[in-house]
């Protein structure tokens, strides 16, 4: 006969879920102003502008996302092991899983190798025209386009999941 889980007392779940969802929220409006940035760069002619985005986006994306993802991965994986969803108990909870640890990786692989690749040197360039500024970045303002997108599409589809629990446990 297997052990009874423990489960977290329900100011505990309360606290986890919050916490849940601030990751995933979280992380979802830095994918909107991610994009907006993204779209800003590659749109605009002024070289000031083009530098201040770039600059922007290389200061706050790589400790903001790296928080909320680990956040929401780390506060998932909590609520999986310790709520009565369990871990792998239903099709709707793997899935969201496998979406969080996927998205997590692909933060670390794609998108701060992206952000990293962006180079200091802009700040020489604010006098420059914007295309100057990105042919300067290379492939990396197309290369940042599709990140954010992903990211808020999964992370939506996500969101519907925990809503709706479709389609029951898993059969062991």
């Amino acid at each position: 006969m297997a052990a009874e889980r423990r489960l977290l007392p329900q100011g505990w779940r309360k606290l986890v879920l919050v916490l849940h969802l601030t990751g995933g929220v979280g992380w979802m409006g830095l994918d909107v102003g991610l994009l907006f940035l993204v779209f800003t760069g590659l749109l605009t002619e002024s070289g000031r502008t083009a530098v201040a985005v770039y600059t922007a986006i290389g200061i706050f994306v790589p400790p903001a996302v790296v928080s909320l993802s680990l956040l929401m991965l780390v506060t998932g994986l909590v609520q999986g092991l310790w709520t009565k969803w369990g871990l792998l108990q239903y099709w709707w909870v793997v899935v969201k899983l496998v979406l969080g640890i996927v998205l997590t990786a692909l933060v670390f692989v794609a998108l701060l190798p992206a952000v990293g690749s962006l180079p200091a040197e802009l700040i020489g360039t604010d006098g420059a025209s914007g295309a100057a500024v990105r042919r300067a970045l290379g492939a990396a303002p197309v290369q940042l386009l599709f990140p954010p997108i992903v990211s808020f599409l999964s992370l939506a589809f996500a969101l519907v999941l925990a809503v709706y629990k479709p389609w029951g446990p898993v059969r062991h």
